[in-house]
């Protein structure tokens, strides 16, 4: 059995339920998205009482299994208008774990002038106490005071002051392994949704006494150790290894997809300025508190994450990733690896998605705000958003508001979610992805530029994103690492035995394949009745007309090929 904490924000009665169902069972995305289809009305207004927030663990959360803590929160976008799930690392899934829940759903919502609310769960209480001290404050500061008054081995969650502002582009932030709130959830608005309920912070106990009870305790201990051997042995997830995903940096230059001068060009000139190498040395050199391997989340056998120090080697910024250096590093033309981790600092303080505001600023440069590649006038602008100044809260409206508001129709973004760090005339594969997501421009949905033959062409790409969609999607059914798609993506049985040898369920690779593909099926229907249509599924049009300038490709993708590829 699988417990759900229902806790009503409006009157703060919680109530605790067990089901044993297959979508309890795998939990994580698969269990959010249908939480969502089943209890949130599709139209309603998403920063409204209607609205609900689900946090979902994966099925084997809280064990020795390499990467499979991580959390996934569901509700409807306030940015997109759909369906949304975004999910990060941390220690709140662990910590969720050993309070036995395997979802934990915000219901309601309180007056809008209702004070701040911190929600507390321990193995012997759930109770909502007073918030109104971490009101205003930056996410780096919440989390010091949090773990303060719970100790630093509590599982944090909270939200930035952009989120108490209710902008779309904010996010929530989970406590890592050190106890600091900086593992997001960032895509989709969902900090919004958290705030609109007037909580501000949520925190889970270390006081939980619920520990894995493994059907067969051998088979169980041998699977994990095989989990880890085939991260160990891949070569794509050993890379991330020693230089995370940073790796990706020469990888999309030499593809000309890195995003460049607000998606205007697919390269940056001087791009080894902020690759991972150039990361990877200084780190080495400033030493301090710099580390070129770090994990998100415990156990775990990548250790792709990093901590970037400032030149007297104290703690700058943790983690910098490949899709924030594109977003706020090449999309603006900035090549100075200290101005993007500046960027990213404050960006987390703030409490907003890297990708969203990095997309919204390099529209906000094409509108003449700043110049491109002015590290301070930039800088100044990302201050902005975390002093809450009117430009400040345009940018953390997210891209297509800040383009409708500054004018600008070069603006890159999917059914209102900026789109990620690949760009689209370049990989017709991620363009495909981005355009059918359920949840707006999303590279993590259906990855497919490793796989990509001719990036530049279309043939085939509806059937190889639908491809990867399905990858993609098991792991976040699973609530593991992405990374690890690429030691089991053509064999699942190795997770498949895991489950096995904990809940003595038996599930065949083309049942859990089809389990996800209902969930997308779900996922899609929520957001047809939320009354998004396939016109909304398009890129601006002038990815449509104007060619990218390194191969002259445009997005000749039609629509008739953007519904086959969310037809599930």
């Amino acid at each position: 059995m699988f417990s759900i904490l229902r806790i009503n924000t409006a009157t703060g009665e919680t109530k605790r339920e067990s089901y044993d169902t297959k979508e309890y069972l795998l939990g994580a995305r698969t269990l959010s998205s249908r939480l969502v289809s089943q209890e949130v009305k599709p139209t309603c207004d998403p920063l409204g009482r209607h609205n609900k927030l689900f946090f979902c663990t994966g099925a084997l959360v809280g064990t020795t299994v390499s990467s499979s803590d991580r959390v996934s929160i569901g509700g409807k976008s306030p940015l997109t208008g759909g369906i949304k799930e975004s999910n990060a690392g941390g220690v709140v899934g662990t910590r969720m774990a050993e309070q036995g829940l395997r979802c934990i759903a915000l219901e309601d919502a309180p007056k809008a002038d209702a004070g701040w609310k911190i929600i507390v769960i321990g193995k012997d209480k759930v109770e909502m106490i007073d918030g109104e001290f971490l009101a205003g404050k930056g996410v780096y500061e919440k989390s010091d005071l949090l773990s303060e008054k719970f100790g630093k081995k509590a599982g944090c969650i909270t939200v930035g002051p952009t989120a108490e502002k209710l902008l779309v582009a904010s996010g929530i932030a989970c406590s890592d392994p050190h106890g600091v709130c900086s593992r997001y959830a960032g895509r989709g608005g969902l900090g919004a949704v958290m705030a609109s309920k007037k909580v501000i912070a949520m925190v889970i106990l270390p006081d939980g006494e619920v520990k894995p009870n493994y059907v067969d305790p051998e088979a169980f201990k041998a699977g994990s150790k095989k989990i880890v051997h085939l991260l160990k042995e891949n070569p794509v997830s050993s890379k991330f290894t020693k230089y995370g995903t940073a790796a990706m940096v020469d990888i999309c230059q030499a593809l000309n997809v890195l995003p460049t001068g607000n998606f205007r060009q697919g390269t940056m000139e001087d791009a080894e300025k902020i690759n991972a190498q150039t990361m990877y040395d200084t780190i080495k050199e400033r030493g301090g508190e710099g580390r070129t391997q770090h994990a998100c989340m415990l156990p775990c056998a990548i250790q792709c994450s990093n901590v970037y120090p400032d030149k007297d080697g104290k703690l700058l910024c943790s983690p910098i990733e490949y899709e924030t250096m594109a977003l706020m590093g090449s999309n603006l033309c900035l090549k100075n690896l200290d101005t993007i981790a500046k960027m990213n600092r404050i960006s987390n303080d703030a409490g907003v998605d890297t990708l969203e505001v990095g997309a919204a600023m390099g529209v906000a440069l094409e509108a003449g705000i700043a110049e491109f590649g002015d590290d301070e006038a930039i800088l100044a602008l990302m201050q902005e958003v975390r002093d809450l100044t009117p430009m400040g809260r345009i940018l953390a409206s997210g891209c297509k508001v800040a383009a409708k508001v500054l004018g600008v129709r070069h603006a890159p973004h999917v059914l209102g979610q900026g789109i990620p760090a690949y760009e689209p005339r370049g990989t017709k594969g991620m363009a495909m992805t981005y355009l059918s997501s359920p949840m707006g421009g999303d590279h993590t949905f259906g990855f497919t530029l490793r796989d990509e033959e001719v990036p530049t062409s279309k043939e085939g790409k509806v059937g190889l994103s639908k491809k990867f969609q399905v990858i993609g999607s098991r792991m976040d059914a699973m609530g593991t690492c992405n990374f690890v798609r690429y030691s089991v993506r053509n064999d699942m049985s190795p997770l498949l035995d895991l489950m096995k040898a904990m809940y003595d369920v038996e599930i065949t690779a083309e049942e859990f394949d089809d389990f996800v593909k209902e969930t997308l099926r779900i996922e899609h229907q929520f957001n047809t009745d939320a009354g998004i249509t396939l016109a909304d599924h398009r890129f601006s049009e002038t990815f449509y007309e104007e060619q990218q300038p390194e191969t002259g490709e445009k997005i000749d993708i039609t629509d008739e090929e953007v519904a086959e590829a969310c037809r599930w």
